[in-house]
C-alpha cells in the first residue's frame, strides 16, 4: 500500500495522506490506467495497485493519540488491542482517501467500520429483530377526487398549438 513513511511540513490539519511517489503515477493516473485496462478485458491484477509515501501529522490529534494508546511492548501484534488497529487501519484509508487512491480491500474496510460502529453504538450483536408486518391501508381512502365533467380533451386540437417551440 505505502513504499515509505514520511513527516512532512504541508499537511496542515489533516492527518495523514497517501501521496504519490515522485517517479510514479498520479491516483488520477492510476484510476484512468485501471478503467483502459477494465474496457479492454483485463483486470488489474494485486500487483498493479498503486503505491504511495504515506504523509503523517506528528501534531495531528489522531495521530498522538494513537501513538499514546499503543502498549509499551508492540513487539508482539498480539499485544495491541484490535481498537487501536481498527483506529490505524482506517487512519491508512482515510489518507488513501484522500489522496485520490482506492481501498485496497473495500471487505477488510467494511468489517472494520463494522466493528467501529458496533463499539460506538454500544451494540453487542448484529442480529436482525423480527420482520414487522406493517398495517394494510385503505388504498382508496386518500386518493383525492380529480373528476372534472366540465374539462373535454376531445375538443382540443393539440397539432395546431406551439408546445415546445422557443421564440428566441
Amino acid at each position: 500500500d505505502v513504499s515509505r513513511v514520511s513527516i512532512p511540513k504541508r499537511l496542515g490539519r489533516a492527518p495523514a495522506i497517501v501521496s504519490s511517489n515522485e517517479w510514479g503515477n498520479s491516483a488520477n493516473m492510476d484510476r484512468i490506467m485501471r478503467a483502459q485496462a477494465f474496457a479492454h478485458g483485463v483486470a488489474p491484477g494485486e500487483n498493479t495497485m498503486p503505491v504511495g509515501i504515506m504523509e503523517l501529522n506528528p501534531r495531528h490529534p489522531f495521530i498522538i493519540n494513537l501513538l499514546e494508546s499503543l502498549p509499551e511492548d508492540t513487539e508482539e501484534e498480539d499485544n495491541i488491542p484490535q481498537s487501536v488497529k481498527d483506529t490505524a487501519w482506517i487512519l491508512l484509508d482515510m489518507a488513501t482517501m484522500s489522496g485520490g487512491f482506492p481501498i485496497r480491500d473495500p471487505k477488510k474496510y467494511t468489517a472494520r467500520m463494522t466493528r467501529v460502529l458496533k463499539s460506538n453504538l454500544g451494540i453487542e450483536s448484529l442480529k436482525l429483530a423480527d420482520e414487522i408486518e406493517p398495517p394494510e391501508l385503505d388504498e382508496d381512502a386518500d386518493e383525492p377526487d380529480f373528476d372534472m365533467p366540465d374539462f373535454d380533451m376531445d375538443g382540443i386540437d393539440l397539432d395546431s398549438m406551439d408546445l415546445g417551440g422557443s421564440s428566441f
